[in-house]
Protein backbone atom coordinates (compact mmCIF):
# COMPACT_ATOMS: atom_id res chain seq x y z
CA UNK A 1 0.00 0.00 0.00
CA UNK A 2 1.24 3.57 -0.72
CA UNK A 3 0.81 7.00 0.86
CA UNK A 4 -0.05 9.91 -0.76
CA UNK A 5 3.52 10.86 -1.95
CA UNK A 6 4.29 7.16 -3.17
CA UNK A 7 6.07 5.90 -0.32
CA UNK A 8 5.21 2.01 0.98
CA UNK A 9 3.41 1.99 4.31
CA UNK A 10 2.41 -0.75 5.77
CA UNK A 11 -1.17 -2.15 6.06
CA UNK A 12 -1.28 -4.43 9.65
CA UNK A 13 -4.61 -5.86 8.04
CA UNK A 14 -3.25 -7.22 4.75
CA UNK A 15 -0.24 -8.75 6.44
CA UNK A 16 -2.84 -11.10 9.11
CA UNK A 17 -4.58 -11.88 6.19
CA UNK A 18 -1.62 -12.90 4.21
CA UNK A 19 0.10 -14.58 7.42
CA UNK A 20 -3.36 -16.43 8.24
CA UNK A 21 -3.86 -17.48 4.98
CA UNK A 22 -0.33 -19.30 4.50
CA UNK A 23 -0.79 -20.91 7.80
CA UNK A 24 -3.34 -22.28 7.02
CA UNK A 25 -2.34 -23.51 4.10
CA UNK A 26 0.55 -25.13 5.38
CA UNK A 27 -0.61 -26.73 8.45
CA UNK A 28 -3.61 -28.42 5.65
CA UNK A 29 -0.68 -29.63 3.37
CA UNK A 30 1.27 -31.34 6.03
CA UNK A 31 0.33 -34.68 5.18
CA UNK A 32 0.20 -34.51 1.46
CA UNK A 33 3.76 -35.10 0.46
CA UNK A 34 2.80 -38.40 1.34
CA UNK A 35 0.10 -39.12 -0.73
CA UNK A 36 1.01 -36.81 -3.92
CA UNK A 37 4.13 -40.08 -4.36
CA UNK A 38 1.37 -41.77 -5.48
CA UNK A 39 -1.10 -38.99 -7.49
CA UNK A 40 0.03 -39.17 -11.14
CA UNK A 41 1.36 -35.42 -11.89
CA UNK A 42 -0.73 -33.27 -13.96
CA UNK A 43 0.01 -33.55 -17.52
CA UNK A 44 2.43 -31.65 -19.00
CA UNK A 45 0.29 -29.56 -21.16
CA UNK A 46 -1.45 -28.45 -17.86
CA UNK A 47 2.22 -26.89 -16.17
CA UNK A 48 2.78 -22.95 -17.21
CA UNK A 49 6.03 -21.17 -16.34
CA UNK A 50 6.41 -17.88 -16.92
CA UNK A 51 7.40 -14.07 -15.89
CA UNK A 52 6.62 -11.12 -15.48
CA UNK A 53 7.84 -7.81 -14.65
CA UNK A 54 6.68 -5.56 -11.44
CA UNK A 55 6.70 -1.67 -11.81
CA UNK A 56 10.36 -1.48 -10.60
CA UNK A 57 11.21 -3.95 -13.30
CA UNK A 58 12.01 -6.77 -11.17
CA UNK A 59 11.43 -10.01 -13.27
CA UNK A 60 9.18 -12.54 -11.12
CA UNK A 61 9.47 -15.87 -12.15
CA UNK A 62 5.84 -18.51 -11.70
CA UNK A 63 4.19 -21.73 -12.04
CA UNK A 64 0.75 -22.10 -13.16
CA UNK A 65 -0.39 -25.46 -13.08
CA UNK A 66 -3.47 -27.05 -13.51
CA UNK A 67 -6.54 -26.06 -14.25
CA UNK A 68 -10.12 -25.08 -11.63
CA UNK A 69 -10.00 -23.01 -8.54
CA UNK A 70 -7.09 -21.52 -8.00
CA UNK A 71 -4.52 -21.71 -5.14
CA UNK A 72 -1.75 -19.36 -4.60
CA UNK A 73 1.79 -20.48 -2.47
CA UNK A 74 4.19 -18.18 -1.63
CA UNK A 75 7.13 -19.85 0.10
CA UNK A 76 9.25 -18.70 2.40
CA UNK A 77 13.52 -17.26 2.89
CA UNK A 78 15.57 -19.03 1.58
CA UNK A 79 13.51 -21.26 -0.31
CA UNK A 80 11.72 -21.15 -4.01
CA UNK A 81 8.33 -21.85 -5.42
CA UNK A 82 9.86 -25.85 -5.71
CA UNK A 83 9.08 -26.07 -2.36
CA UNK A 84 5.76 -26.25 -3.17
CA UNK A 85 5.75 -29.16 -5.79
CA UNK A 86 4.27 -31.96 -3.63
CA UNK A 87 1.38 -29.44 -2.64
CA UNK A 88 1.30 -28.14 -6.10
CA UNK A 89 1.39 -31.78 -7.93
CA UNK A 90 -1.81 -32.94 -5.73
CA UNK A 91 -3.79 -30.19 -6.10
CA UNK A 92 -2.98 -29.96 -9.67
CA UNK A 93 -3.78 -33.63 -9.98
CA UNK A 94 -7.08 -33.09 -8.25
CA UNK A 95 -8.66 -30.23 -9.85
CA UNK A 96 -6.82 -27.04 -8.23
CA UNK A 97 -5.17 -24.34 -11.01
CA UNK A 98 -1.92 -23.74 -8.79
CA UNK A 99 -0.04 -21.09 -9.33
CA UNK A 100 3.52 -20.49 -7.39
CA UNK A 101 5.92 -17.92 -7.44
CA UNK A 102 9.63 -17.07 -6.76
CA UNK A 103 9.77 -13.82 -4.92
CA UNK A 104 12.37 -11.23 -5.98
CA UNK A 105 15.76 -12.09 -4.72
CA UNK A 106 14.98 -15.83 -4.63
CA UNK A 107 15.25 -18.82 -7.31
CA UNK A 108 14.26 -17.91 -10.66
CA UNK A 109 13.41 -14.45 -9.81
CA UNK A 110 15.51 -11.48 -10.77
CA UNK A 111 17.86 -10.32 -7.60
CA UNK A 112 17.05 -6.64 -7.79
CA UNK A 113 18.94 -4.30 -4.93
CA UNK A 114 15.63 -2.89 -3.80
CA UNK A 115 12.48 -3.98 -2.60
CA UNK A 116 14.02 -6.98 -0.13
CA UNK A 117 11.33 -6.23 1.97
CA UNK A 118 7.90 -7.87 3.11
CA UNK A 119 5.81 -5.24 1.95
CA UNK A 120 7.13 -5.51 -1.45
CA UNK A 121 7.59 -8.56 -1.33
CA UNK A 122 3.59 -8.80 -0.65
CA UNK A 123 2.99 -6.43 -3.50
CA UNK A 124 4.83 -8.34 -6.08
CA UNK A 125 1.70 -11.32 -6.61
CA UNK A 126 -0.82 -8.77 -6.85
CA UNK A 127 1.29 -6.84 -9.62
CA UNK A 128 0.50 -9.84 -11.80
CA UNK A 129 -3.01 -11.01 -10.57
CA UNK A 130 -4.36 -9.54 -13.00
CA UNK A 131 -1.77 -11.43 -15.44
CA UNK A 132 -2.95 -14.84 -13.92
CA UNK A 133 -6.77 -14.30 -14.11
CA UNK A 134 -6.68 -13.96 -17.88
CA UNK A 135 -5.18 -16.95 -18.45
CA UNK A 136 -7.71 -19.27 -18.71
CA UNK A 137 -6.67 -23.28 -19.18
CA UNK A 138 -9.43 -25.87 -20.32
Amino acid sequence: MRNPDGDLVADPQRRRVLVAGSAALAAAALPWPAASASQPSPPHEDRRMATFTTRDGTTIWYKDWGSGPVVSFSHGWPLSADAWDPQILHLASNGFRCIAHDRRGHGRSSQPRHGNEMDTYADDPGSCSSTWASRTWS
